[in-house]
């Protein structure tokens, strides 16, 4: 398993699966086009990778990613990454700003979305693997939003979990080549 599982975990936008939208509440007010997102983690815990993918690696793949997890777990990691936030995803989707796992199903319960907040938890699965996701973003001007996401990310035994800071800023209206 990537290391991108981390972040799409993290990040499950985060732009996952099945999304709780209300007619009545309002966009995100920010700008559409290219934003530039960071995001600060601390990871906890073992990746619950699922036991049939575990099967199937070599002892050196497995001894090699169990390394990876560990050099993961000991120090923060910061991720940087471009998104194509378009105003059909503001209006459709309270985890815009937010990229997943593909395959993943989710459910969202938001206690808060205003033009500048949105607040809520995500329950996510995939399989045997289950996660939740408490997450908050505020749109500090229409150019820049900041946010926090914990992630918790459970396949039988194994449980993982990860606190994010998360902050963007708008680059451009053209998305160019980006999805």
């Amino acid at each position: 398993m990537k290391r991108g599982f981390l972040y799409g975990a993290l990040m499950v936008s985060v732009t996952l699966g099945a999304t709780m939208t209300s007619a009545l509440a309002a966009s995100l007010d920010v700008k559409p086009g290219l934003w530039e997102m960071t995001i600060h983690t601390e990871t906890h815990g073992q990746l619950p990778i699922p036991p049939e993918v575990l099967q199937k690696l070599s002892p050196e793949r497995r001894a090699a990613m169990e390394e990876a997890m560990k050099a993961q777990n000991s120090q923060p990691h910061a991720h940087v990454y471009k998104d194509c936030i378009t105003q059909q995803k503001l209006d459709k989707d309270e985890n815009a700003f937010l990229t997943g796992e593909p395959g993943m199903k989710c459910e969202s319960k938001f206690s808060k979305h205003t033009r500048t907040s949105i607040a809520g938890t995500r329950h996510c699965t995939k399989g045997s693997m289950q996660q939740t996701q408490d997450l908050i973003f505020e749109a500090q001007d229409r150019e820049h939003i900041t946010g926090k996401v914990n992630v918790s990310v459970r396949n039988g035994t194994n449980t993982m979990t990860s606190k994010g800071n998360l902050s963007g800023h708008w680059i451009n209206a053209s998305c160019g080549n980006t999805p």
